[in-house]
């Protein structure tokens, strides 16, 4: 009886994503953000490991290719960041839907990547964009991250 009620308990964090910012351009948000180990900012981050995440929403317009990139803010400071080479075409790592993306595609984008930070103890704002063939954002938001010593 415990185990069923510990499950019920858990069902609300498993279904619902994380509460996400939108970012200063005003780009729609996803509709559903889902951080592995997290359901609440600031997620808690060991330097070093991997952050691992799904982002749900659909194209505001078609585009052949799209772009990911990961800022990473330390207050209005920008840790020097780029996502690996690899991970910048986004369309290598929908999980639903494919590139070239129509207006109105559900897509999953799944971003596993290593947490980068200067060093522990800090929080960061972390912002996550993706952007269509003219650098026009198909969603941004932002998120923050505690980095801790492993």
């Amino acid at each position: 009886m415990k185990t069923i009620l510990l499950v019920v308990a858990c069902l609300p964090a498993l279904a619902f994503g994380l509460a996400v910012r939108p970012c200063a351009n005003n780009a729609p948000i996803p509709q559903d953000v889902r951080v592995i180990g997290c359901t609440a900012e600031p997620c808690v981050i060991p330097i070093g490991g991997m952050v691992d995440m799904d982002c749900d929403f659909v194209s505001p317009r078609a585009t052949q290719t799209v772009q990911a990139t990961l800022d990473i803010f330390l207050g209005d400071f920008r840790v020097p960041y780029d996502l690996p080479a690899a991970q910048q075409n986004a369309c290598n790592f929908f999980e639903a839907g494919s590139c070239p993306v129509t207006q109105g595609e559900f897509i999953n984008y799944h971003l596993n990547t290593p947490a980068a930070a200067p060093f522990a103890g800090i929080t960061v704002d972390l912002q996550l964009q993706l952007t269509d063939d003219n650098g026009e954002p198909l969603f941004c938001f932002r998120s923050s991250a505690q980095i801790v010593a492993v």
